[in-house]
């Protein structure tokens, strides 16, 4: 009789020993876990809803991409494109929503910002410029990203800087371009003389 009780006080010293265990590790946890700060959504997700297939009409006709590949010259080899099509949501009460259209030139390494269209307007190419032209003006327009020289590792990187982005935010471009975008591809050319 007296070994079945101790072996019963054993049992239950083990058993209120781990009771107690267990709630001090649920207590230890809980200050942890309402510590936590709240999830942050992801900045970029791997389906972000905000980029869609290009409306045609605001790509470059083939006739620009030759004659902007031609002014870069970089007409010797095949050369291929990405465009996607980005929504932004208005940020202040007298601002619209917009959309951009992204152009990456893979071998170039290359990212820029085709035109944008405020909620509510049609695009309009501009009834001056020829396509010759526009691919001209394409290749002279400011405001494009070297994918070589203007990519920092993280976005806490970038700091104050207006002319760098983060490595992060350019593979959510590519990878979004991948998923949605149209590619276009154009073989080496020999450019037209210029009449002069």
């Amino acid at each position: 009789m007296q070994t079945t009780t101790f072996a019963y006080r054993i049992s239950a010293s083990l058993a209120l020993a781990f009771a107690l265990t267990a709630a001090a590790t649920a207590t230890a946890a809980e200050p942890a876990t309402a510590a936590a700060p709240p999830s942050q959504p992801n900045p970029y997700p791997a389906i972000d809803p905000e980029f869609s297939r290009p409306d045609p009409r605001r790509m470059p006709s083939r006739t620009t991409l030759r004659s902007y590949l031609a002014e870069e010259e970089a007409n010797g080899y095949l050369n291929t494109f990405c465009f996607v099509q980005q929504a932004f949501k208005a940020e202040g009460a007298g601002d619209s929503d917009e959309t951009l259209l992204w152009m990456i030139w893979h071998e170039g390494a290359y990212l820029q910002q085709i035109n944008s269209v405020k909620d509510g307007q049609r695009y309009r190419s501009d009834p001056a410029l020829d396509p010759v032209t526009a691919g001209h003006a394409l290749a002279y327009a400011s405001g494009g990203i070297n994918l070589k020289t203007g990519v920092v590792p993280t976005d806490e990187d970038i700091g104050t800087s207006t002319f760098l982005v983060s490595r992060p935010w350019v593979n959510h471009k590519l990878a979004q371009c991948q998923r949605v975008g149209v590619q276009v591809r154009i073989p080496a050319f020999k450019p037209a003389k210029s009449a002069q």
